[in-house]
């Protein structure tokens, strides 16, 4: 048991690699930066069902959902604007709180 406790302890650390993660870029919409306020939560998923993956974020200061339609491909998203996404013809609001 020793063994198998000292073996751990010396060689799984020599083969743990710190996570390497890619320099940030922010989010573009007819050539501006997308600002919803803070504490955005980005969702990316194909919502209209075209088989390009679109943005969905919240916007905490109204509580209000946006959509943002992927004109480009999935590996080049292009969002042009948005709109806001609608129950029963009504903007989708979430509260918080």
């Amino acid at each position: 048991m020793r063994r198998v406790v000292l073996f751990s302890l010396v060689i799984v650390p020599i083969w743990a690699q710190a996570p390497r993660f890619y320099a940030p870029e922010t989010l573009k919409s007819s050539g501006a930066n997308i600002d919803v306020g803070y504490y955005g939560a980005p969702f990316i998923y194909d919502w209209d069902g075209d088989g390009k993956k679109d943005l969905v974020t919240g916007q905490f200061t109204s509580g209000k959902v946006r959509f943002y339609r992927n004109v480009g491909l999935n590996n080049n998203p292009i969002f042009m604007g948005y709109e806001y996404l609608k129950a029963d013809g009504k903007d989708i609001t979430v509260y918080s709180g």
